[in-house]
């Protein structure tokens, strides 16, 4: 499946542009109908609930040398199980200020350099690299596959 078909599974891009302030790119965008509305901790569908804090921003990969940033609303849902939270986005872990696809690399560069290096060359902080590494050791541990965005997926080695 190509990478385009992945993007217009999960969300919708509704305008790409230069943040004149900071030079980075930002794409705004709002996930698609049948992901919208999900509890942000267990992704079962919700009530909506208010418009939560307006506006929020995730790191992506770079593009060549250009930050790049994905922005959208972030609602809250009611959760029958967890209350009040905001809702999930397909693209980011709850919670979390970066992408899956950020996630990934940094965890797969921490496996070949050190938490220095790769928090040069993501252009992030030592400390966030640790975090990812520690979420990604902590899900292997739990049998649950870092990489799929689905909860309900384990590694099929641990099994």
């Amino acid at each position: 499946m190509s990478a385009n078909r992945i993007w217009k599974k999960l969300l919708t891009v509704e305008r790409v542009e230069i943040d004149q302030d900071t030079g980075v790119l930002v794409a705004r965008v709002r996930p698609v109908a049948r992901e919208r509305g999900r509890c942000g901790v267990c992704r079962r569908p919700g009530r909506g609930y208010d418009q939560g804090r307006g506006r929020r921003r995730w790191r992506c990969l770079d593009a060549g040398t250009t930050q790049v940033f994905l922005e959208a609303d972030l609602p809250r849902v009611a959760c029958r199980e967890h209350g009040v939270v905001t809702a999930a986005v397909p693209w980011a872990r709850h919670g979390e200020g970066h992408t899956h696809a950020f996630d990934q690399q940094a965890a797969w560069m921490a496996t070949e350099c050190s938490k220095s290096a790769v928090a040069q060359l993501m252009r992030t902080s030592w400390r966030t690299v640790g975090a990812i590494v520690e979420r990604f050791v902590a899900d292997r541990d739990t049998g649950r596959d870092p990489t799929c965005r689905s909860r309900r997926r384990t590694l099929a080695w641990s099994r």
